[in-house]
């Protein structure tokens, strides 16, 4: 990725499409003078305004934020323009800035900015593009240490015993004749290494790599034909996808839709009927579909329209009996099983509030970017190479810098332009 940091950049910093108002971002060290006039305030003026651009022919009321340097997101001055959101308007727009020189920015670019004029640490931007990156209120609550900067304080502490035994190791390499104070000075500083490396081990063991579909839920639909399977799916999923019809076996291939449930990201899955023999290899293939989507399935609902069918099935692990055409069978089951209508909507509130309890409101794992994640790796790998023998402190000082090191580059403590373009091509453009 080609940069040219002493470039003004501009980014839609908003959803493409017509929206009510759109964010349009501007950065640089030296801000045309032209771009000021044209916005009737000054590259020294701070605020927020009502200005009316002139542009194609036309103008434009847009309210205006200036961020004079080095005062701003990104270090550098800053200008914000929010016009209404019409595509026409904004291409306007931009063809008014690439006039002044204005480039468009690359993905990242604003924050890659940031970093390098000392706003943001390395680990601070990550979190941010993890938190535009999250799908679920149940990832940005996995992200929140990692956001809010505790698992920052946590690898500190780790990297300021490192240094301070550094520090130690190195000044006994200076009394190497004096054999007394260094059998007690290596164990002393055999176990403070120990220490450190138990504390790397523990942050690895309590978080664990971002990935976007790590923490995805699938719930899959599973039953007889005709029990209503399909009219439950498309109840749960708010539209008509799967084909409801009262001819067996129609549904043969496995339908999903994704939808966000109480702030959480939902895989829901609709799957043939199972029966004990086929009708044809076509229904027999969706069978073999059906049963290897419930097994991958974080849970299953499975669908009776008969309360003598949910004998055997109320109490297995991951498994939700719903009873469905609850008008016909009111009063027949206990609270061990869900009744719900799936033509009438009665009764899925309750449904989705035992999918929460029994699958979403599981402790989320806290995570971390990758990157990090391979640091911390990679520090508690050198630090369990260290041990005894005569050359302790020598094999003890090369591990501890090795550590620090790995240690460092979490906050971008290297000059390194292929890592950085690795970091910050991965975010969304005008951020």
């Amino acid at each position: 990725m080609e940069h040219n940091d002493s470039d003004s950049i501009y980014a839609l910093g908003s959803p493409l499409g017509r929206s009510a108002l759109a964010v349009v971002r501007v950065s640089g060290l030296h801000l045309p003078e032209k771009l000021y006039a044209g916005l009737s305030t000054t590259k020294d003026k701070r605020g927020f305004f009502v200005r009316r651009l002139s542009l194609s022919g036309f103008s434009e009321t847009c309210l205006v934020l200036s961020f004079p340097k080095p005062l701003s997101y990104t270090g550098e001055s800053m200008i914000e323009i929010h016009p209404h959101g019409n595509p026409a308007v904004l291409s306007e727009l931009f063809s008014w800035l690439e006039g002044l020189g204005i480039r468009e920015a690359s993905p990242g670019e604003f924050s890659r900015r940031a970093f390098l004029n000392n706003k943001l640490s390395l680990a601070e931007a990550e979190g941010i593009a993890m938190g535009i990156e999250a799908e679920s209120k149940e990832q940005l609550l996995a992200l929140e240490d990692f956001r809010g900067g505790r698992l920052g304080k946590k690898i500190n502490k780790i990297l300021s015993l490192i240094e301070q035994l550094l520090v130690r190791v190195e000044s006994q390499l200076d009394f190497s004749d004096e054999e007394d104070v260094n059998e007690v000075a290596s164990k002393e500083v055999f176990s403070s290494i120990k220490n450190a490396n138990k504390a790397l081990g523990f942050l690895i063991t309590e978080y664990k790599p971002f990935e976007k579909d790590v923490m995805k839920k699938t719930i899959a639909l599973t039953g007889k034909p005709n029990v209503g399977k399909s009219s439950l799916f498309n109840c749960l999923v708010g539209e008509k996808l799967a084909i409801v019809s009262k001819e067996a076996g129609t549904t043969r291939d496995v339908v999903r839709k994704r939808v966000v449930m109480s702030g959480f990201d939902v895989e829901i899955q609709d799957t043939a009927g199972l029966r004990d023999v086929a009708s044809n290899n076509i229904e027999e293939e969706g069978m073999l579909l059906a049963k290897s989507a419930a097994k991958a399935a974080d849970l299953v609902l499975h669908v009776v329209d008969q309360p003598v069918d949910t004998s055997g099935l109320k109490h297995k692990r991951d498994v939700v009996v719903v009873l469905n055409k609850c008008d016909l069978h009111e009063g027949v089951v206990d609270d061990s099983v869900v009744c719900v209508s799936a033509k009438t909507s009665v009764g899925v509130s309750r449904l989705v509030e035992k999918i929460q309890e029994t699958s979403l409101r599981s402790a989320p794992e806290r995570l971390v970017s990758e990157r990090i994640y391979k640091r911390l790796i990679a520090a508690e790998k050198v630090l369990s190479l260290s041990g005894g023998g005569e050359d302790f402190f020598e094999t003890s000082a090369q591990a501890l810098r090795e550590a620090l090191l790995e240690l460092k580059e979490i906050y971008g403590a290297f000059d390194n332009e292929k890592i950085l373009d690795q970091i910050f091509e991965n975010f969304c453009i005008g951020k």
